[in-house]
């Protein structure tokens, strides 16, 4: 028997029915093993005794079907940097309750067994609940969620130490955006890390997508974490030592399980396969490569079954029966009661939909919408995540009830839900931030509820205010919006959106970002409009170490965007703002303008704020510019391009009511948009030239 001294890599075990999605992953396991060696001297020597105990221990277990049902208390480590990595709590009871039906005998397909092993494929009699108590006792759904970098470093050991739990009383299970290698999940052997220095490397590592068939998983992948499970238990391969299936020409070489016939190992699902002989192979094994996995066979069940009856790596604590009450798996308790909804802001007639977030048990709903609607009953189909339209505009404050048969928790959060009307503004919007704040025109979302939009008077590119962002020591990958109400657009042909920011690195350069988007349709879907990050076009001043506050105008920038999408001309018009920030520093945001021209739409309604006339137009390049209502005031002169490309800064300085000639010389013919900002307000003209 080759000795188990290494991690063993697994790849991905699907059904026949997705083996087109096959793709050959590789094992980059052996350069951590050697990295772990070398940091824990001795280790291959304790791993080699810890084996030869564990093995001992198994031949001496002979066959167990005592009808005992070990449960394992599971804990989720979701390691991200707010990505597709950070995927649901339902994702994640999809994969729990995809390995209890593996380990069961419970999933559909072992209808598709083939006939040579349908007498040996095994329900396994274990089972995996996620925990609902922490090391400490307190309340808690099972999954942590840490926000890192080392989400694309899965092989890092320094990953697994941002979140461990006890391994005597948990599996541990670390997801990650990347693990590197092409690598899609990793497992330790018990033997491997048998040794108290090693219990904060015992669990799993698995990338985010090949977590449960919904969500960023799939069917296809959903397998993954049975085969990796599989080997947290000490199974092999069925091929052996060694992660080549197909590689190996030495058929005495086997997984140490009888009933599974030795093999030479499947990289697809070749069923009548007899690679060592006259007997068929068990492609259809969950420690195969073969793309078509369906069961685990009687001698695997008894090998995994006495890993957990075995102190190696202390297993056998994990399902006693003080443990599973210490961790919440027996009697959990009623912890929290926790909503949230697909939007928070929406149009009248549109349908929310509500998501319960309750732990644990819970088994009674009772939602109050806030509009005068009540639901209640104990059929989660209907209850648990109901969706609701509201008929009416207005700020709706949602209260739930939860229930478990023996107590109820309650949450009401107030200021949830914003319904918006239809055309809610007439443009043109003309915001400085200098009045009250928040006003109905603007709606803030802060999801990770902590720095947000602040006003501030110690920023301004005009006036004496200006919006901001708390960024400097905050966590990376928190991310705020600020979202406008509806726009009445019906009639434009075109829109401008001006605004004007501030804002600077770090020393180091951080990639923070501000995003753009605008929708037609009440914000259920958004187009992004204009990204700037911290790496490139959005710092727009010298980076410090220090707190940023823009010292000057000159610290400042501006733009103008013009957005001239058919589908955004309509009473459902509206703008969002979002900031991310990843580890750089503070964001300021000031004059915010959204103007509209068209047939029954003119910029023209912007003229009692100050007014202005181009003339002529069509022009060569030389243009009298024709101000009123300016007295001895700081004017800005701009030039844009028909796709808000700042083209020129054709004036700056003080200027008074009456004519000025500018000049513009050296522009391609076509149609341009000239932009006059005085005191934070903007102003536009079509020009043409020639």
């Amino acid at each position: 028997m080759k000795k188990i001294l290494y991690v063993i890599l697994s790849l991905i075990i699907v059904s026949d029915a997705f083996a087109q999605d096959h793709f050959t992953y590789f094992c980059g396991q052996t350069a951590a093993q050697e990295k772990l060696f070398r940091q824990h001297p001795g280790t291959s020597e304790d791993a080699r005794r810890a084996e030869q105990e564990l093995e001992e221990h198994t031949a001496n277990f002979g066959e167990d079907r005592s009808g005992i049902v070990y449960t394992i208390p599971v804990v989720f480590h979701v390691i991200h940097q707010s990505g597709v990595e950070n995927i649901t709590d339902e994702q994640i009871d999809d994969a729990i309750a995809i390995l209890n039906a593996d380990f069961r005998k419970q999933n559909a397909d072992t209808s598709g067994i083939v006939a040579a092993f349908v007498d040996i494929a095994a329900d396994c009699e274990i089972e995996f609940s996620l925990a609902t108590r922490d090391p400490n006792g307190a309340c808690h759904n099972g999954i942590n969620r840490i926000s890192s970098e080392l989400t694309f470093d899965g092989f890092n050991s320094d990953m697994k130490a941002l979140s461990y739990w006890p391994r005597n009383k948990y599996l541990n299970i670390w997801v990650c955006n990347t693990i590197g290698d092409n690598t899609a999940g990793f497992s330790n052997f018990p033997s491997s890390v048998a040794s108290a220095w090693a219990a904060a490397e015992d669990g799993i590592v698995i990338r985010s997508n090949y977590v449960g068939s919904m969500g960023t998983g799939s069917v296809s992948r959903s397998r993954t974490l049975t085969h990796e499970v599989g080997h947290w238990l000490n199974l092999k391969h069925t091929w052996g030592n060694g992660n080549t299936p197909g590689d190996i020409v030495n058929c005495d070489q086997d997984d140490s399980v009888t009933d599974t016939p030795n093999t030479i190992g499947y990289t697809s699902c070749q069923l009548s396969g007899a690679s060592c002989g006259s007997v068929v192979d068990n492609v259809q094994n969950y420690m195969e490569y073969s793309y078509c996995s369906k069961m685990f066979t009687e001698g695997q069940s008894t090998r995994m079954r006495a890993a957990l009856t075995s102190s190696t790596a202390q297993r056998n604590q994990l399902w006693t029966n003080t443990n599973l009450i210490a961790t919440g798996v027996i009697n959990p308790p009623l912890c929290l009661a926790q909503f949230s909804t697909d939007k928070q802001s929406a149009c009248m007639g549109e349908t929310i939909q509500f998501s319960d977030h309750s732990y644990n048990g819970i088994s009674i709903w009772s939602w109050d919408f806030g509009d005068g609607t009540t639901l209640s009953g104990t059929d989660p189909l209907i209850h648990k995540n109901p969706t609701h339209v509201y008929e009416i505009p207005g700020v709706f404050t949602i209260a739930l009830v939860v229930g478990n048969g023996t107590g109820q928790l309650n949450t009401t959060i107030n200021s949830y839900i914003t319904i918006f009307d239809n055309g809610m503004i007439a443009p043109p919007l003309v915001e400085g931030f200098e009045g009250a704040w928040p006003n109905s025109n603007w709606l803030g979302f802060n999801p990770d509820a902590d720095e947000t939009w602040e006003i501030t008077p110690s920023a301004q590119y005009s006036g004496i205010k200006s919006l901001k962002i708390r960024n400097f020591n905050v966590e990376a990958g928190n991310a705020d919006q600020l979202y406008t109400a509806t726009f009445d657009m019906t009639g434009a042909d075109s829109i401008y959106l001006g605004y004007t920011w501030a804002y600077a690195n770090k020393a180091t350069i951080t990639d923070d970002q501000f995003r753009i988007s605008v929708s037609g349709d009440c914000g259920n879907t958004w187009i992004v409009r204009k990204l700037r990050k911290g790496t490139t076009n959005l710092p727009t001043a010298t980076g410090t170490d220090s707190q940023f506050t823009p010292a000057s105008i000159t610290d400042w920038e501006s733009e103008v965007i013009l957005l001239n999408n058919t589908d955004w001309y309509n009473d459902r018009f509206r703008v969002k703002f979002e900031f991310t920030g990843l580890g750089g520093n503070n964001f300021y945001l000031d004059d915010i303008n959204i103007y509209a021209s068209g047939p029954t739409i003119s910029v023209h309604e912007a003229k009692p704020v100050f007014l202005f006339n181009v003339y002529p137009n069509p022009s060569s390049g030389n243009m009298t510019l024709e101000l009123g209502q300016v007295n001895s005031e700081l004017i800005t002169v701009e030039l844009y391009n028909s796709t808000g490309q700042l083209c020129d800064v054709v004036f700056r300085g003080m200027a008074n009511a009456g004519r000025q000639n500018i000049n513009i010389p050296d522009q391609a013919a076509g149609l341009y948009n000239l932009v006059i900002k005085k005191d934070g307000q903007m102003a536009v003209q079509k020009v043409i030239f020639e």
